[in-house]
């Protein structure tokens, strides 16, 4: 495979107008892959790749699939229109385990073939005749010889599909050309068969995104039109924030209104805080904003005020609600504070920090004597924290707590 450039594939986009998507997008047949705003490609192809596999991963892990879209047809789609996931399986599975051949044994009852006495006696009812026991059936290897190449040249075919249509992200090598053309009904039949009776959860999952390459309608001049990510990133950004540093059950700290009408309460919807942080005894509400003063550094793309008094709602129900000196303690404090994105290798800091604070926000009717009153303003950068998106982590928590806490001079 001839080495491509790319870099030239490759941007990061601005999340202005019409440059929101982040993901894979081909047009006519030209393939481009959109960074989310604040994210730091690498200079090479090498960093390229991991910077494309991480975008991918993320994009899986917090995206539904119909943020996917078949673009020109006016609506949504599954991978199993656009199989991408199932083509980056199949690359990352070859590169790791090679062609699939075919390792279980399996067995059938019938009268002939090389018989396996253990599962026999174990299985089949004897039959005694005078001093003599016998048996009417026998548990025999099965012999699958054929079939067995049979799924090695479906898979050949899978992963040569795979990375013909998207392998040159990944690697400069192409692997070889199948042995087989495509023959759909058998393809099918065959991997339908193999997941039915495939015990090794591995193998299963394997057999599962060849069925869905398989299935996949398009050719090579239909489907030169394609979208893999999502237009709403924000919501990505939510959800990486809320997984590394928010607790899972947050429902009790969700602060409510109520109407009183003639004697009757009537409840409204409670608002929600995007993610709530609790380390030792204290509360840090976090509201992750994907907004791009990170980038711009102009105070118009900063928190507004409502966005401000929406979060010193938040501090003051968790501050004065007895329920939580009771869960946290009397001494108990609470924080509050914007998470926006940024690109750390771009700042003018000496030590490039992931996280850094930027200043503080602030209702003018407050008095400013609590910490929750005291938003701040924290920058993270979009790569450190999709490389640790996939669980909490107890250390990034740590340095995050003692940022928000330094801007507090109360």
């Amino acid at each position: 495979m001839r080495e491509v450039d790319i870099s030239s594939k490759c941007r990061v986009n601005s999340n202005r107008e019409r440059e929101t998507f982040v993901g894979l997008k081909c047009d006519d047949g030209d393939i481009c892959i959109s960074f989310p705003m604040g994210y730091h490609i690498s200079a090479d192809n090498k960093g390229l790749r991991k910077d494309i596999m991480l975008l991918f991963s993320v994009l899986a892990a917090n995206t539904e699939r119909k943020d996917s879209e078949l673009a020109g047809l006016g609506r949504r789609f599954d991978e199993v229109e656009f199989p991408l996931q199932s083509y980056l399986f199949l690359i990352k599975d070859f590169l790791a385990r090679g062609y699939y051949r075919e390792r279980e044994v399996s067995y059938k009852t019938a009268k002939t073939g090389k018989i396996s006495w253990s599962r026999t006696i174990k299985s089949q009812k004897p039959y005694a005749q005078d001093t003599d026991v016998f048996y009417l059936d026998f548990v025999t290897k099965r012999n699958s010889v054929r079939e067995n190449e049979l799924i090695t040249w479906i898979h050949e075919y899978c992963v040569y599909e795979s990375f013909d249509r998207i392998g040159w992200l990944f690697t400069a090598s192409m692997p070889k050309k199948p042995r087989i053309v495509k023959k759909e009904k058998i393809f099918r039949a065959v991997l339908k068969e193999k997941i039915s009776h495939t015990f090794n959860d591995k193998n299963r999952m394997l057999f599962r995104h060849m069925l869905a390459i398989i299935d996949f309608k398009g050719d090579k001049d239909s489907d030169k039109n394609y979208r893999y990510g999502t237009y709403r990133f924000e919501y990505v950004w939510e959800k990486m924030i809320d997984k590394v540093f928010g607790i899972a059950d947050k429902k009790i700290y969700r602060p409510g209104t109520v109407w009183d009408i003639k004697g009757t309460r009537h409840r409204n919807t409670s608002l929600r805080p995007d993610t709530i942080m609790v380390l030792g005894k204290d509360v840090y509400i976090l509201d992750a904003k994907y907004y791009k003063y990170g980038v711009t550094e102009d105070p118009c793309d900063l928190p507004d005020s409502e966005s401000v008094a929406k979060q010193i709602i938040y501090g003051e129900y968790v501050a004065y609600e007895p329920a939580f000196k009771k869960r946290h303690g009397d001494d108990m404090k609470v924080y509050n504070a914007f998470l926006m994105p940024f690109d750390s290798a771009k700042n003018n800091a000496a030590d490039h920090p992931a996280m850094m604070k930027i200043g503080t926000a602030a209702g003018s009717w407050n008095d400013l004597k609590k910490e929750y009153q005291n938003i701040q303003g924290i920058l993270i950068d979009v790569k450190a924290l999709m490389k640790i998106s996939t669980r909490q982590d107890k250390k990034e928590m740590e340095k995050l707590a003692e940022l928000i806490a330094s801007g507090w001079s109360g």
